[in-house]
């Protein structure tokens, strides 16, 4: 790296840093959500993470734009209006 009068000489080793700093919060950050979802995991909730949406010509019991809990050997069956209410109940039965 060269100086020049025009420039900031620290400038691109701060954004390195500064990388680096995202790159771990957001590392501990989704730590956190594993360490969540195992442990709503461990009470035997279902997590609704995966689920099955309206398929014409199937009756699955659901409505266009509607989607049915599907997780892992684990689906309830619940029906969730939309993509949003799908979201919402997975972040509420893990507690984030």
């Amino acid at each position: 790296m060269s100086y020049r009068d025009d420039e900031d000489a620290w400038a691109e080793d701060e954004a390195a840093e500064l990388a680096r700093l995202d790159a771990d919060l957001e590392m501990a950050e989704m730590d956190a959500a594993g360490d969540a979802i195992a442990a709503a995991r461990k009470t035997g909730r279902c997590l609704h993470m995966s689920a099955q949406g309206y398929l014409p010509g199937e009756d699955r019991g659901i409505r266009p734009g509607q989607l049915r809990c599907a997780d892992r050997g684990r689906g309830c069956g619940a029906v969730f209006q939309s993509d949003e209410d799908w979201y919402a109940a997975m972040d509420e039965a893990v507690g984030l």
